[in-house]
């Protein structure tokens, strides 16, 4: 009989693991929204306790991919735009302050883990694969975190990657994730970066680029409404 139980890192707590594992089933659509995500399921699928099982729902919970409902329990959601734009003004906000500490100014291995981050955006999206979409945008935009040195700043960014993830997996799931772009979008901040360009001009296009998305689902949602009405 085949082994299901994944190939768990020794060194990360089987919460983590776990919160991976299906946060990945999220992202490549094995669990899709409404879809209910049986605790007692995953328990026996990796032959683990339900306790680890739940802390992982938990904390994918505060990520913003699942929600507890008295009719169903646990289940696969999307953001609304208000939870994706208090979500992404904060870290845009994080990310504008370690630009300003390090006076936009990126070192040459700086610029280059952001080019890396953005060729791997442009192979993931003509594959369309959301997990390696995900990856390589969380590269990108650690490795503009992490040029200011200062750990608790990026402790405290890093705190909203489930943010992040459940972002995309919004987008996705309305069909407006923008695939032909993502590319582009984010070697546009690159360019900046390599002109040297002012702090000020830099952290607005950062700003720019995460008010984009919740925006472009606020549209989206009006439409659907005024189609209805």
């Amino acid at each position: 009989m085949e082994d299901k139980r994944p190939q768990f890192v020794s060194k990360r707590t089987l919460r983590e693991q776990l919160a991976d594992v299906l946060r990945e089933k999220i992202l490549r659509a094995e669990f899709v929204p409404g879809e209910k995500i049986n605790e007692k399921e995953i328990a026996e699928m990796y032959q683990v306790s339900r306790g680890p099982v739940r802390e992982a729902l938990r904390q994918i919970e505060e990520e913003g991919l699942v929600t507890y409902t008295s009719q169903k329990g646990c289940v696969v959601k999307v953001l609304t735009y208000e939870e994706m734009s208090e979500l992404y003004l904060i870290r845009s906000t994080l990310e504008e302050l370690a630009v300003k500490i390090f006076d936009g100014k990126m070192s040459r291995e700086g610029l280059y883990k952001l080019q890396s981050a953005v060729d791997d955006i442009e192979r993931s999206a003509e594959k369309k694969d959301l997990y390696e979409i995900i990856a390589a945008d969380e590269r990108f935009h650690s490795a503009i975190v992490e040029e200011a040195g200062c750990e608790r700043l990026y402790h405290m960014w890093k705190s909203l990657q489930g943010a992040n993830t459940a972002t995309y997996h919004t987008m996705k799931s309305q069909g407006l994730m923008p695939y032909d772009v993502l590319g582009r979008n984010h070697q546009w901040i690159l360019d900046f970066f390599k002109r040297q360009a002012d702090v000020d001009t830099i952290t607005k296009e950062i700003s720019d680029h995460y008010a984009v998305v919740p925006k472009t689902l606020h549209q989206a949602t009006r439409q659907n409404e005024s189609a209805e009405e």
